[in-house]
């Protein structure tokens, strides 16, 4: 009955994308989280044959992808491409290599997508944007898509999970969740750090204020630290005295609201050291890291941690994953692959450098090309971060994406690019042009 429900629900879904203007087909990719509020958090699989992959946290951002990928040009394709992360295609194209001699194939194509998407969403990005005409509804969408999964978020803390247990839903990884909860709030308050940058307003800065100590709530580390580490480097980025001075200020309340909130413990010691308990988790690290090293150079294969996490998990400790997540590629991919890993990271991150060396306007999407390489990479250092990829890392590559894009035009404007068209490509234009109003 659920693979009826989830099948009915995904062509309806389809139907809408199909009609939804192509420079706003990946905000549906974006509203993951709400779908999981109206139709069950993660209680819809849909059955590949070898695997299952959840219906909306899976499936959807995989035809929202291929979706708008068919609606972009040749040019398109080929610019995206070029202005990519081309060792983090190389790592990518690893992993999926390494399903060759996985032990556990089903799961390890789950997490080869789990990594695949995201990546694919920055190619999507970059040329769903079209200038900055489209920038100002994205920030709107994105806030009104996070601030009601926030509310929702809010109502299942209040009301607790009776009723959604009740109905046979997971518990684990949705909505509610601490770290998925901390996450989503990481990821609604870069928004806002982004969108305060580029013109501040003291409506977003109220919303801003909710939201950290929402995240501070939350109480999960690794997500904060993230955050605050990603906007530190924004403000110093700016090289702007009075915004880094200010900014700097914030993040010292920050850190001072911890110490004030009921969460304090989950941060601190009763003797203020930093809290260092992982619920089990340095039992996973000891052994996966002594497995790692006594494995080949070329790793397990893609999904052959949970093989070996099976059983830990149902006798020793309820964390469901190695953690963290450079610890799933080490063991997977070998130490081959934790090279293309961190070397992809890398490449972004240098790249994001020289695009915006030549970038003067639009100095959030700016700052965006080398603080969430930076985020993402402390992230996956420790904690499971492609799991939480529909409130964080999808967003992270989107906005890299569009940073990527504006630096490319700004290339175009001062004519260190140039714009080639593929000869079908001049035809349409042309009869585009017939069609226009006479002026």
């Amino acid at each position: 009955m659920n693979d009826i429900i989830a099948i009915a629900i995904l062509l309806v879904l389809v139907g809408l994308i199909s009609k939804t203007e192509r420079p706003y087909t990946i905000l549906w990719s974006f509203a993951t989280p709400v779908f999981y509020i109206l139709f069950g958090f993660k209680s819809l699989y849909i059955n590949l044959g070898i695997t299952e992959v959840e219906l909306f946290s899976g499936v959807l951002p995989m035809v929202v992808c291929f979706m708008t990928w068919q609606k972009l040009t040749r040019t398109e394709r080929r610019r995206a491409w070029k202005y990519s992360p081309k060792f983090w295609w190389v790592f990518l194209g690893y992993y999926f290599i390494s399903l060759a001699w996985s032990e556990n194939i089903a799961t390890g194509i789950r997490t080869v997508l789990e990594i695949a998407f995201p990546s694919i969403l920055y190619l999507v990005a970059f040329n769903v944007i079209q200038n900055d005409t489209h920038i100002q509804k994205y920030y709107k969408w994105m806030l009104i898509i996070n601030i009601v999964v926030a509310i929702c978020d809010l109502y299942n803390a209040f009301t607790g999970w009776a009723a959604i247990r009740g109905a046979g839903a997971m518990t684990e990884g949705v909505i509610g969740y601490r770290t998925v909860t901390a996450y989503f709030y990481g990821t609604m308050a870069t928004i806002l750090t982004m969108r305060m940058m580029e013109k501040f307003e003291w409506k977003l800065l109220v919303v801003y204020l909710v939201n950290l100590v929402l995240l501070l709530l939350a109480a999960s580390r690794t997500p904060t630290f993230v955050f605050m580490a990603g906007s530190m480097i924004a403000m110093f980025y700016r090289r702007n005295l009075r915004y880094t001075a200010i900014g700097t200020i914030a993040m010292g309340a920050l850190i001072g609201i911890i110490f004030l909130l009921p969460s304090r413990n989950k941060f601190f010691n009763t003797d203020d050291s930093l809290n260092m308990r992982d619920s089990g988790r340095s039992f996973f690290q000891h052994y996966f890291e002594e497995k790692a090293d006594a494995g080949p150079l070329w790793g397990y294969g893609a999904g052959g941690t949970e093989v070996y996490a099976k059983w830990i998990t149902d006798h020793i400790t309820m964390v469901g994953a190695p953690h963290d997540e450079y610890l799933r590629i080490r063991f997977d991919g070998g130490r081959i692959g934790l090279f293309l890993f961190y070397l992809g990271l890398i490449d972004m991150f240098i790249r994001g450098l020289l695009l915006g060396k030549g970038m003067n306007e639009y100095f959030p999407f700016k700052a965006i090309l080398i603080m969430t390489p930076v985020m993402f990479a402390l992230s996956c250092t420790s904690d499971n971060t492609f799991f939480y990829f529909y409130v964080f890392t999808q967003y992270l590559f989107v906005f890299m994406g569009f940073g990527a894009r504006l630096c490319y035009e700004e290339r175009v404007n001062v004519g260190r690019e140039g714009l080639v068209l593929a000869p079908d490509e001049i035809n349409t234009i042309k009869e585009q042009m017939k069609l226009l109003p006479a002026t």
